[in-house]
Order: structure tokens, then C-alpha cells, then sequence
């Protein structure tokens, strides 16, 4: 069979056993189990969040709507967000993980348009410019500064920044904050509780917020989730 006949799903899967699923996009490709459950875990309230900016930006037919996703692996929800509506797309990511790898053979199998993938580290992106929506998704544990690229997010957003992350719940304490071991690239954390904190010590227009548990994770300091959706006040 010539890669031309090929289905979608079956040129997703020849990409081995990708990190999410893509059944929204209508291809029920293979996907690694532990990753897919966890994004069951947390796509109805991140998918929420996109959908419920996108209606307060999409004042008619012909409005634009730009989406970043930080951190984006491979693409998912940048590629999601035009699916959803978004004019246009960007996802961010240092390459580190084979995931970014893919981005682009999944864009071009999903046939999905206005979405531009740029490698780079979000600690070297200037805050040059705005975008509509900005998402900073599973990437905050990956640092040793996540006050500090959680700011830049904020600041990168015009309209509405969504943010999920990776919370401990081995401590519900205020002030619990563990940094990455010395050469590490992951393994800060904040409880629930001192994450929860931090945003609200920002002063943002929290529009909603969520806490669920990630099913695949065993450990209690990688289990639990947050989820914020913030409105940039004018």
C-alpha cells in the first residue's frame, strides 16, 4: 500500500505510539497508554478553557483569534485550537523530548493549517509580542524558575492565559516548593495549596479554576493537577 492510500490513522501510527490521541481531530490513532489516560485526565477542562476564550474573542464570523501553546510536545493543542476555531496557531517547545519531532508529520497528516511550530526555549522567548491565548501547559515542572515563565506567560497573553500543572500532593502546606535536583531538567513542584498561592498572590482575574488527579501517575508528588483559567484585564 502507497503512503498516498494510506488513512490518517494509519499514518499516525506509523509514527509509532504517539503522546496523545487524537480522536477529536476523528483519528483513532495509537497512543501510549500511560500518556493517553493522563490527557483524559486533562483535556475536557484545558478543551473547555480554548473554547470558552474563543467564544468571548470570536465577536463574529470573521474575527481572528491567535492561540500559543508553551511547552506544546507535539503540537497538540496548538493543532487543536485551529481545529476548535483559532485563526491561527503557534507552539513552542526546546525539541528536548522526541515528541516536537513529530509535531510537524502529525500537522501534515492531520492536513491542519495556520499552525507554526517554533524550537526554542521559552527562558530565551522576548515578550515582543501578544498573543490572543496564551497556554502554559505541563511545562512549569520542567524549571528551575517557573514564577518567573509563569509571569512571562502572563505577559505574552492579550486576552486570556490557561495554565495547568503538576502538583505535589505529598504536602498540602502554603509554602511547599521543591526545586529540580542539581543538573536536572524536571522535578520542581508546588503542593496544591502553595501553588494556588502563588497565582492568587498575582492579583489576575481568575476566571476558573480546577484541581483533578493524574491517573497514570502513582507517585503522590507527580499525581495531582491544576488548572487556571485567567482574563487579562483591560
Amino acid at each position: 500500500m502507497t503512503e498516498s492510500k494510506k488513512t490518517k490513522e494509519e499514518q499516525l501510527n506509523d509514527l509509532g505510539r504517539l503522546y496523545h490521541s487524537y480522536e477529536l481531530f476523528g483519528v483513532k490513532n495509537t497512543a501510549n497508554t500511560f500518556f493517553s489516560t493522563n490527557q483524559k485526565c486533562k483535556e475536557p477542562t484545558i478543551v473547555s478553557y480554548m473554547l470558552y476564550a474563543l467564544s468571548k474573542l470570536k465577536v463574529n464570523v470573521s474575527s481572528e483569534a491567535e492561540f500559543m501553546e508553551l511547552f506544546c510536545a507535539d503540537g497538540y493543542y496548538a493543532m487543536l485550537s485551529v481545529h476548535l476555531g483559532y485563526s491561527r496557531s503557534y507552539g513552542l517547545d526546546n525539541g528536548k523530548a522526541k515528541h516536537f519531532g513529530n509535531a510537524e508529520k502529525i500537522k501534515k497528516v492531520l492536513e491542519v493549517e495556520n499552525c507554526f511550530f517554533v524550537r526554542q526555549d521559552v527562558n530565551d522567548l522576548t515578550v515582543q509580542r501578544q498573543y490572543d491565548v496564551v497556554a502554559n501547559i505541563g511545562g512549569l515542572y520542567h524549571l528551575g524558575n517557573p514564577e518567573e515563565v509563569l509571569d512571562k506567560s502572563y505577559a505574552l497573553a492579550k486576552n486570556f492565559l490557561i495554565v495547568q500543572n503538576v502538583v505535589s500532593m505529598e504536602s498540602n502546606a502554603e509554602d511547599y516548593f521543591v526545586s529540580p535536583a542539581p543538573n536536572w531538567d524536571w522535578g520542581s513542584r508546588y503542593s496544591r495549596e502553595s501553588f494556588d498561592k502563588l497565582i492568587c498572590s498575582k492579583n489576575w482575574n481568575v476566571i476558573d479554576s480546577h484541581f483533578n488527579e493524574l491517573e497514570s501517575n502513582e507517585a503522590l508528588s507527580d499525581r495531582g493537577s491544576v488548572y487556571y483559567l485567567i482574563a487579562k484585564e483591560d
